[in-house]
């Protein structure tokens, strides 16, 4: 069974365990000492945090950073490749959407890697374009961003 939980403390082993095994399949290093120290501290560091559990094992997150007051960056849209083409990445992907218009914010910004073609189709899909370089992400390629008022 498939449910989605906003991140609570308890889940932070797995959270880390998720994404030890999860961001490897797509050729990611994940590097919790530095680049994905983040995650050591969701609360503080995403304004929304969630989880996609199949019964207790975590198979997908999503997450929301506060950019400024009419911006938000959508962060960790991680889901194990089992799961591609299931729906599930939709399922996150419109939660955050949604609870970024229920914030306030007028854009929506994301930043990946050209590799990430799976990813890229969704968010095309639902209507994010490329933009300019908007941060300082030295392993992103590519820059989008969504119009929340449509």
């Amino acid at each position: 069974m498939f449910i989605l939980k906003k991140y609570d403390k308890e889940y932070q082993i797995d959270l880390i365990n998720f994404l030890s095994k999860c961001l490897p399949e797509s050729k990611r290093v994940f590097d919790i000492s530095s680049r994905h120290k983040v995650y050591e501290d969701i609360d503080n560091n995403f304004e929304y945090f969630v989880c996609l559990f199949n019964n207790k094992e975590i198979i997908g997150t999503v997450g929301l950073k506060r950019l400024n007051n009419e911006d938000c960056e959508l962060k960790s849209l991680y889901i194990y490749k089992d799961y591609y083409g299931k729906g599930h990445g939709l399922k996150l992907l419109t939660g955050a959407i949604n609870k970024a218009k229920s914030l306030g914010y007028k854009k929506m910004f994301l930043d990946t890697l050209s590799k990430s073609t799976n990813a890229i189709s969704l968010y095309k899909k639902v209507g994010f374009t490329v933009t300019k370089r908007y941060n300082d992400n030295e392993f992103a390629e590519i820059f989008m961003v969504l119009d929340l008022n449509n």
